[in-house]
């Protein structure tokens, strides 16, 4: 699944009612583990870009993916304990 798709999964969630976010917290643990494991896969490739060349801009892409990424994962997993 795509970031993109991904992203607006997880701002969907966000706008429901506090009753609607509870019934779909599974699906919200499930978004987060896909985020989870995009997250790891750009840190693979991060690392493999880095490796030829640390100031491309397709590394300099795959960071500013990567930080949105886990700016997403910290925001869901904030929602997560506050419900």
């Amino acid at each position: 699944m795509g970031t993109n798709k991904l992203i607006d999964k997880l701002e969907n969630f966000f706008d429901l009612s506090k009753k609607k976010q509870r019934k779909k917290h599974d699906k919200l643990l499930k978004i987060v583990r896909k985020l989870d494991k995009k997250k790891s896969t750009l840190e693979q490739k991060l690392q493999k870009e880095k490796e030829t060349d640390a100031t491309s801009s397709r590394c300099q892409d795959l960071e500013r993916e990567l930080l949105v990424i886990s700016k997403l994962i910290g925001k869901a997993k904030q929602k997560d304990l506050a419900d």
